[in-house]
C-alpha cells in the first residue's frame, strides 16, 4: 500500500494549488456526449453499442475534464468486446502554451488479458500548435500505474512514463480530422491506445463521428492477443 505514495505526492502541489485559486462563479462547464448502436438478426446476429460522455471545466488557468466510455459487442451470443474505461485530467497553464497537468485513469477490459489497469500520473505539456486550422498538443509524464491478471489475479505495480498526443485539423467549421494516443511504458508492460476520427457536423450542436481505435498491450497473459482494433460510427452531440 505505501508504494503507491510515490505518485500520489506528485499531485499534491496541483490539489493544493487548485483549493487557493478556483473561484466557481467564473468557471465555464461544457460537454459531448456519444452514442453509436448496430443490431442486425437473421444468418446472424450481432449487436454493437459504443457510447461515451466528457465533461470539461474551466477557470481562471484551470482547465478539468472527466471522460467515461463503454464498448461492447456481441456476435451470435458470443461476445468480442466488453470494456469499460474512466480517465480524468486537470491541467494548469503556465503561460499561452506550457501547461502542467494531473490524470487518473482506470480501464476495465475484459480481452485484454487484464482485469484492471489503473494509473495516475503528473508532466507537463505544451501545444505546439494551435491556430484556427491545426491544433497539435504534446505532454509528456510520469506516475504509477496497478493491473491484475484475469486468469491468475496477479497484481503488478510500477513507475511508469507515460505520453500523450492530440492533434486536430480542421478542414472548415463543420468536419474535421483528429488523432489521440496515449502511451504508458513500464517494467511489466507498454500501453498504447490510438483513436483516429472524422468528424462532421449535421446540423446544429449534432455531429456524426467515424473512428478507429486501436489498443495494444505489450507483455498479455497467454492466449490473449495483445492488439485490439475497433472501427465505429457514433452520433455527438455537444452542449
Amino acid at each position: 500500500m505505501t508504494s503507491r505514495f510515490p505518485a500520489i505526492l506528485l499531485l499534491l502541489p496541483l490539489v493544493i494549488q487548485a483549493a487557493d485559486e478556483i473561484d466557481t462563479s467564473n468557471g465555464v462547464w461544457s460537454g459531448k456526449g456519444a452514442l453509436g448502436y448496430t443490431s442486425t438478426s437473421g444468418n446472424t446476429d450481432s449487436t454493437n453499442l459504443n457510447a461515451s460522455l466528457q465533461l470539461g471545466y474551466e477557470i481562471l488557468r484551470w482547465k478539468h475534464s472527466l471522460t467515461v466510455a463503454v464498448l461492447r459487442a456481441e456476435n451470435d451470443n458470443d461476445k468480442s468486446a466488453d470494456s469499460k474505461s474512466v480517465l480524468g485530467r486537470t491541467e494548469y497553464s503556465l503561460n499561452e502554451k506550457s501547461y502542467t497537468f494531473g490524470q487518473a485513469r482506470y480501464e476495465d477490459d475484459k480481452f485484454s488479458g487484464y482485469d484492471h489497469q489503473a494509473s495516475i500520473v503528473a508532466g507537463l505539456g505544451t501545444r505546439v500548435i494551435d491556430n484556427e486550422t491545426q491544433l497539435l498538443d504534446l505532454s509528456v509524464g510520469a506516475g504509477y500505474r496497478q493491473s491484475k491478471e484475469s486468469e491468475t489475479g496477479d497484481t503488478e505495480d510500477g513507475f511508469i512514463a507515460s505520453f500523450d498526443l492530440k492533434y486536430e485539423y480542421r478542414f472548415n467549421e463543420n468536419a474535421s480530422f483528429n488523432e489521440a494516443a496515449l502511451v504508458e511504458t513500464g517494467s511489466d508492460n507498454t500501453f498504447m491506445q490510438s483513436e483516429t476520427a472524422l468528424i462532421a457536423r449535421i446540423s446544429g450542436n449534432l455531429y456524426s463521428k467515424i473512428s478507429y481505435l486501436v489498443k495494444h498491450n505489450t507483455d498479455v497473459p497467454d492466449d490473449t492477443d495483445k492488439t485490439d482494433t475497433i472501427t465505429s460510427v457514433a452520433l455527438v452531440y455537444e452542449f
